[in-house]
């Protein structure tokens, strides 16, 4: 699968999984406004969004910088990362990521006409309200690309430890990429199988248990908990994808997920599943949405305090207070010597 599938990282967030990515054997384009972040990563291919000195989380600001340098970043991507399927990853809390990787996504689909999906991470409730602004917004646009594959939402309410998040999100994406290598004769899942689950438009989960925890119970529990923003409530579901070290009958998740459009089984040592086209998490976005809200009048007036003159009484009572002067007498510079000579 390393010859199919390129990521490109935008922003910090996204280099750090991009990094992990790189280090299994995946080609990775890390792109930046920021040159101090990029020259923390030791990549192979990296580049400087031109006229970029990072964005603050100023999404318009990143929006602008691509726009004006998207003729050097797309023949960027075509040299380093010309794959047949794209994962952009970033953070939708950020700058530089929110702000770019929509816009991105949308020009590599409809320009450049690749096939891509998101990687994206949401922010933890206790993150600054001006992350989950930028995370609401960023998802607004996501929504609208038409075209787009598969969405993965890593959720850092998952864990504190947002590094934790990343190893083992790496983990996971590469048992999925890696599931056509387990070969049985009860069955397997192809390469074009694990394709056709990442380019399925809606939210994509992936789920890991133990081959001696491996159950029906296991991977539902798994289902529910795990590194990934909550899944819907509404069922809706396009494929399942079940590697098992077990025996399980795969036609029960229907009772928890909903009732798909087809499923892909196979057999090997470890237990894998997928389930791809899910709504995406618009209840855990409706929550960031309320909390936006429920803060939006204290912030205004914080913002207005800041602003506001508010020091207004002119206590300085020596204004009006002019003494009189006395006036010099005129005379030369010879009268000015004499009165400081020594007597």
């Amino acid at each position: 699968m390393n010859n199919k599938i390129g990521f490109i990282a935008v922003g910090q967030a996204g280099g750090n999984i991009g990094s992990k990515l790189e280090a299994v054997g995946y080609d990775v384009l890390f792109l930046n406004t920021s040159d101090e972040d990029l020259s923390t990563l030791e990549t192979k291919f990296k580049y400087h969004i031109k006229g970029g000195e990072g964005c603050n989380k100023d999404r318009n600001k990143a929006k602008e910088l691509v726009i004006e340098d998207f003729e050097n970043i797309a023949k960027e991507i075509e040299d380093k990362v010309n794959k047949d399927f794209i994962y952009v990853i970033f953070s939708s809390g950020g700058g530089t990521g929110s702000g770019a990787s929509p816009m991105l996504i949308d020009l590599l689909i409809q320009h450049m006409e690749k096939a891509v999906g998101a990687i994206t991470i949401i922010p933890g409730e206790n993150e600054p309200l001006k992350t989950h602004i930028n995370a609401y917004e960023c998802f607004r646009e996501l929504e609208e690309v038409d075209g787009i594959a598969s969405t993965i939402v890593l959720d850092n309410n998952a864990c504190e430890n947002k590094l934790s998040i990343n190893k083992d999100f790496v983990e996971l994406l590469q048992g999925m990429l890696d599931m056509p290598n387990h070969k049985d004769v009860k069955g397997n899942i192809d390469k074009a199988e694990v394709m056709e689950m990442l380019s399925s438009r809606g939210m994509l989960t992936i789920t890991k248990v133990d081959k001696e925890q491996t159950n029906l119970a296991n991977i539902v529990a798994g289902i529910k908990s795990n590194i990934y923003a909550p899944i819907e409530g509404d069922q809706v579901i396009k494929y399942v994808g079940l590697l098992a070290a077990k025996c399980v009958d795969i036609s029960e998740l229907k009772k928890e997920v909903g009732n798909y459009i087809d499923a892909f089984q196979g057999y090997g040592e470890e237990t894998i599943c997928v389930l791809a086209g899910l709504s995406l998490p618009f209840t855990r976005l409706e929550q960031i949405k309320n909390r936006v809200i429920e803060n939006q009048e204290s912030i205004k007036r914080n913002l207005q305090a800041t602003s506001e003159t508010r020091l207004k009484s002119d206590i300085n009572f020596l204004d009006g207070f002019t003494p009189q002067m006395k006036k010099p007498k005129v005379g030369g510079a010879a009268d000015i010597f004499a009165k400081y000579k020594k007597k």
